[in-house]
């Protein structure tokens, strides 16, 4: 498992797991890096898991909308249970 170093005021590694090794001679070690990431770390970054980066785009732009929208309903919500107008 490859530990990433992220520059910042103190210096963090998280864990990098190499996805296309998960059918081959390796996938007991690269169970065991995901069980050990899951466990220790709590999150982790997959690489060659052959998911597009067109896809990942639409997942990401569309939970982002989501989630704005969700915060814009209870926002209006809440001036709303405070006798204020929404404008």
């Amino acid at each position: 498992m490859e530990l990433v170093k992220e520059k910042t005021k103190m210096e963090v590694a998280f864990p990098v797991i190499d996805l296309s090794k998960i059918n081959g001679e390796e996938r007991g070690a690269t169970m065991d890096m995901i069980k050990d990431a899951c466990e220790n770390w709590g999150f982790f970054e997959l690489m060659n898991h052959g998911i597009s980066h067109e896809l990942m785009d639409t997942v990401e732009k569309l939970t982002k909308d989501h989630y704005k929208k969700c915060l814009e309903e209870r926002f209006k919500e809440m001036v709303t249970s405070k006798g204020l107008e929404v404008a």
